[in-house]
């Protein structure tokens, strides 16, 4: 069933379409969410405040394009949360005195790619995020509000830059 689709019936009160709805963008929530906290447990939190608002104020939803408003709810509920950090907690960027203030990444499953996307600019590191996330180029252009073939430029070299970092070659 199309997510245009289910938002009527989640509209009204469809816990069997929301279940839907759930299951379909669940991961590419996580993945908008992370790529702007870069938090994986504040992100698996900002998934469900989303998907609770996005329950509480389906009613509200007129028109084409339930994906991406759905998306446009996550991203802003992630930089809403930035900007609470930045208000609460003042930037420490010693993290490491022994090293000099250097950041060495855990190295278990996973953490060579998260050090690795930390190396890329925010907006390479939201495209490829989403796109891991299942997201199609057009989606994303819309999201972010950019042209579709900068989305699709700025992930091919979002992808070189991280086989870089991840070779070792820098």
């Amino acid at each position: 069933m199309s997510l245009d689709k289910l938002a009527i019936k989640i509209a009204r009160r469809d816990k069997r379409a929301f279940e839907q709805l759930y299951e379909q963008l669940r991961r590419i929530v996580f993945s908008v969410c992370l790529g702007v906290v870069k938090d994986r447990g504040v992100a698996e939190e900002l998934t469900q405040d989303t998907f609770v608002t996005v329950w509480q104020r389906s009613a509200e939803f007129r028109g084409k394009g339930y994906k991406t408003w759905v998306l446009t709810v996550a991203r802003n509920k992630a930089l809403n949360e930035l900007r609470k950090r930045k208000k609460e907690t003042p930037v420490d960027f010693m993290e490491n005195e022994a090293l000099g203030g250097a950041y060495v990444p855990d190295m278990d499953t996973g953490a060579a790619l998260n050090a690795a996307l930390a190396g890329l600019e925010e907006r390479d590191r939201q495209i490829v995020l989403l796109r891991s996330g299942g997201m199609k180029a057009k989606e994303i252009a819309r999201l972010l509000d950019v042209p579709r073939g900068t989305v699709s430029w700025r992930y091919a070299e979002a992808l070189k830059r991280l086989k870089v970092i991840l070779e070792g070659d820098e």
